[in-house]
């Protein structure tokens, strides 16, 4: 596949066009994936935006519920785990598509070490200010892992003081609090969140249900020496336990998903998953003439964590120690047209183990510039790393390049279009090294992606809508054999795919959002036989209804489904194995007081009651034919209640 031809071809087509100046018709949203600022629309390359208020709106109790109920990206507990769970863009199916993505908050990568994926559970979802998905691209300022893309979580910095909770079925229960102050040169902004439920599942052995709590705390202390500097220190910690139920045969899924039984035999207890996790940030930002700033930024984070088997409760536990330092500092540059940043990233990660310590040392140096030429912005950046990783006795240097070429031409008053060329890496983290039960395999390539995307934005008074073409060519994409228990390589690999985002305002009460991803993939074992890649579905839809009778209610239906796709160990079967479509409804109203009355406790009040899953869908994360984790099962009623004082 010819890329760079194709890329050329379009960028001289961009040339050809006559334009006039844009205007948004809509509220422009600001996006600042590749560290520049820019209105979405002229954007050079593929995103999705959420603000605060959509995040709001949806209801959603957890930053996974949102993703699942809003996005096009695929989510999915880990083996039945709901606070870590599967993420996929792109097509990297559900088992290995959290590596292909990069994550951050607030900058700090949330990518770990070894096959552990983000934890974004450790995230309260009433503390987050905006999400960014950038979809194919990412790679210049995120560097190792953005082949998929990157997601960027930005929290708040409020000083408003307000309590949300909510009570569930199933002994749900959520609280959550942010105050602040600010006082001359300071800022102080505090958050946190509790979340508990009694279990969705039968009691297994020991009696207990698959029943979870979560705790996360935070505080930020901002100072402004002068008008055009600042300092902070931030620090959070969180824990968690949680009981996540055991694989089921397919016979028992469609009997009872919630049963207790593990495969065929019988009644467990379930797996308990506990954690800790203490992050500092300390940071600075300095404004060094009118067109030059330098940031300075350090993240510490140690994490302890223990596994126990349900099947083994009177095994040895699994226990972890986790300690990341990760530095970033960049110079920003713009003067006129030109926007430029420049900078030098280090993220350094051990591991402890039962079987020794395993580190993860990555330095990244990059350049992202911006250049804007009437109706037309261009975009280029590059990246080097170098990547060491060593264990015990074994050792391996890689170094890498990315690069992403983009341009954004308005052509109306309504329309742009853009395209990106995206070059990306993958390095192996250091779980892919072992055999799964333990043994040293051998040092497996690193994954390298080269992605074109093409597309466009249009944008009405009423409307606003966002489609993306891409292909996307890879060299030894990484993935588990689980015939074999061995990680392993794909010599070749491809992706192609289509992403729609539209919003349309029908009249002042109605709303609606649609957002819409087709994925196709094949994998070439031989060369002449090409095969679909496990875990990944070709259709991933989510539809949005706003409904406001009166300024003072709201009411959201949301529909999202997955079509079915092969089961995740199903290599060279010849897609036989097909997983059951993801589907499920949720629905939701809120009311709304607001008081100007100075006497008032409350200056504004919200009630909401939701509904997830309306029609009791049965959904279930299919590794074989007889071995399904059951997820999102049961109707779940949720009575919130949100006070701003």
């Amino acid at each position: 596949m010819h890329l760079s031809y194709l890329a050329l071809s379009l960028i001289i087509t961009l040339f050809c066009s006559s334009t006039t100046l844009a205007k948004d018709r809509m509220d422009p949203i600001i996006v600042s994936a590749n560290k520049i600022k820019t209105i979405d629309t002229k954007a050079t390359y593929a995103s999705e935006i959420y603000s605060r208020e959509d995040i709001e709106k949806s209801g959603a109790t957890t930053i996974y519920d949102f993703f699942q109920q809003n996005t096009s990206v695929a989510i999915m507990p880990s083996y039945g785990n709901t606070f870590n769970q599967m993420i996929d863009m792109r097509g990297f199916g559900l088992t290995d598509g959290y590596k292909n993505v990069a994550i951050t908050v607030n900058g700090r990568r949330l990518n770990n070490i070894d096959s552990v994926g983000q934890q974004l559970s450790d995230i309260p979802i009433n503390n987050i200010e905006r999400i960014e998905i950038t979809k194919g691209s990412g790679s210049v300022v995120h560097g190792d892992g953005a082949t998929g893309g990157s997601i960027q979580i930005y929290t708040r910095d409020t000083i408003e003081t307000s309590i949300d909770t909510s009570i569930g079925s199933y002994g749900m229960h959520t609280q959550s609090y942010s105050t602040g102050i600010s006082e001359g040169k300071f800022i102080l902004s505090v958050s946190g969140a509790n979340y508990s439920q009694d279990g969705f599942s039968d009691k297994g052995l020991d009696g207990i249900r698959d029943k979870s709590d979560s705790h996360n705390h935070g505080a930020k202390l901002k100072f402004f020496p002068t008008e055009s500097s600042e300092i902070f220190f931030q620090i959070d910690w969180a824990d968690h336990n949680v009981r996540y139920p055991n694989a089921i045969t397919s016979k028992e899924f469609e009997r009872n998903p919630g049963s207790s039984y593990k495969t065929t035999k019988g009644v467990k207890n379930y797996t308990l998953d506990t954690a800790k996790k203490e992050n500092y940030a300390l940071g600075t930002t300095i404004e060094l003439g009118n067109n030059l700033e330098a940031s300075l930024t350090f993240n510490h984070q140690q994490k302890d964590t223990i596994i126990v088997d349900g099947e083994f409760p009177a095994g040895t536990p699994d226990n972890k120690e986790y300690t990341t330092n990760t530095f970033d500092s960049r110079l920003k540059y713009q003067n006129g047209p030109l926007k430029l940043i420049t900078g030098i990233q280090t993220w350094y990660a051990e591991r402890l183990g039962k079987y020794g310590t395993a580190e993860k040392d990555n330095k990244g140096v990059y350049i992202q510039s911006e250049y804007s030429t009437g109706n037309t912005i261009f975009s280029f950046g590059t990246r080097g790393e170098w990547v060491h990783n060593s264990f015990t006795t074994y050792s391996s240097d890689l170094s890498f390049i990315a690069y992403d070429i983009g341009v954004n031409k308005t052509l109306n008053d309504r329309l742009s279009i853009f395209s990106n060329l995206n070059y990306a890496f993958l390095a192996p983290d250091v779980d892919r090294w072992f055999e799964f039960n333990g043994p040293f395999n051998e040092f497996i390539a690193p994954t390298k992606s080269t992605t074109l995307n093409i597309g466009g934005h249009h944008v009405t008074s009423k409307n606003k809508a966002k489609l993306t073409l891409y292909a996307m060519e890879l060299s030894n994409e990484q993935y588990y054999n689980p015939v074999t228990f061995e990680n392993t390589n794909i010599d070749k690999s491809f992706k192609y795919g289509l992403e729609l985002q539209d919003k349309h305002i029908f009249n002042n009460q109605l709303s609606a959002q649609l957002s819409y991803a087709y994925t196709g993939t094949f994998i070439d074992f031989e060369p002449t036989t090409a095969e679909t890649l496990p875990g990944v579905s070709p259709h991933n839809i989510t539809i949005g209804l706003e409904y406001t009778p009166a300024s003072n209610s709201r009411a959201m239906l949301t529909q999202n489904y997955r079509s079915e796709s092969l089961h995740l160990e199903d290599f060279g079967d010849e897609g036989q194995m097909k997983t059951s479509a993801y589907t499920s409804t949720d629905i939701s109203y809120t009311h709304i007081y607001k008081t100007e009355a100075a006497n008032a406790l409350f200056k504004h009040s919200e009630l909401t009651l939701k509904i997830e899953n309306l029609f009791e869908q049965s959904n279930g994360l299919w590794l074989r034919d007889d071995v399904i984790y059951p997820t999102k099962f049961t109707r779940n009623l949720i009575l919130g209640a949100k006070f701003n004082f």
